[in-house]
């Protein structure tokens, strides 16, 4: 057999090789942003939204709002409900698009999106009203940036949790501003928790006391690996006052 026809053959075999491969190795690439509706508005960080023919709970990335509790409004946390008002109005029965990120779910099984109204991210919309506070962490980051930016300018005009005395501190390395005197002298930093595992917003920063070592207790920011596992006796608003009163910051 000549060359031009060993050359023909091999040509042939590719094609029919080529002809042959499953469809759905030719398939495109999962969509990153999904059409929806939002059908009910659970807080000012999480919603519900019909999509895809079911419907999501979504959480908002990059966000952490105050807790709106349940029928008696001292169950929530302060501006709870406010977060929930402007949320619901901002959202409820509005088409939005669900902007996907590196990480789909998060441990509960719900949806991470930015959601988008428009040209309008309800992410930024809440951090920037002061009904929320940035959440930092990988990977889902695309936006944090954006983000950061609006929490920074709701923290310097002091709006929604940003009125909180001790709270509209420096974003990086700065000094704390002063707190206002609170009406029964409290001379120990910090709060007491909400539950075993569970810090207000104004007090995110958890503290462990059972410690293996001679450490007094060790600390963990709402970035770290282990924050959601790990057990809060105190309740700190700032690294400085965790340190202030005897904490050393997570290693993990």
């Amino acid at each position: 057999m000549s060359r031009a026809a060993v050359a023909c053959v091999l040509i042939a075999g590719v094609l029919q090789t080529l002809a042959g491969t499953p469809a759905w190795s030719q398939q495109p690439a999962r969509p990153r942003s999904l059409p929806g509706a939002v059908v009910k508005v659970l807080s000012g960080d999480t919603l519900h939204v019909f999509v895809n023919g079911e419907v999501e709970r979504v959480r908002y990335i990059g966000v952490s709002s105050p807790e709106p509790g349940g029928g008696a409004p001292e169950t929530g946390e302060p501006l709870g409900r406010e977060a929930l008002r402007f949320n619901h109005g901002l959202t409820y029965a509005k088409n939005v698009r669900l902007e996907l990120d590196v990480e789909e779910r998060d441990p509960e099984g719900r949806l991470l999106a930015y959601v988008w109204l428009g040209d309008v991210m309800a992410n930024a919309e809440m951090i920037g009203q002061g009904l929320g506070q940035v959440v930092t962490g990988t990977p889902n980051v695309r936006h944090q940036e954006t983000l950061l930016r609006r929490q920074e300018q709701a923290r310097a005009a002091k709006m929604g949790i940003w009125k909180v005395a001790g709270l509209a501190t420096p974003p990086s390395g700065g000094t704390p501003a002063p707190a206002a005197a609170p009406k029964t002298t409290q001379a120990r930093p910090g709060v007491e928790p909400k539950g075993r595992a569970s810090c207000p917003l104004t007090h995110p920063i958890k503290a462990d006391f059972h410690t293996y070592s001679s450490e007094r207790c060790i600390y963990y920011v709402p970035s770290s690996p282990a924050y959601l596992e790990s057990r809060s006796e105190r309740c700190y608003a700032t690294e400085a006052e965790a340190r202030q009163d005897g904490c050393r910051r997570s290693r993990r």
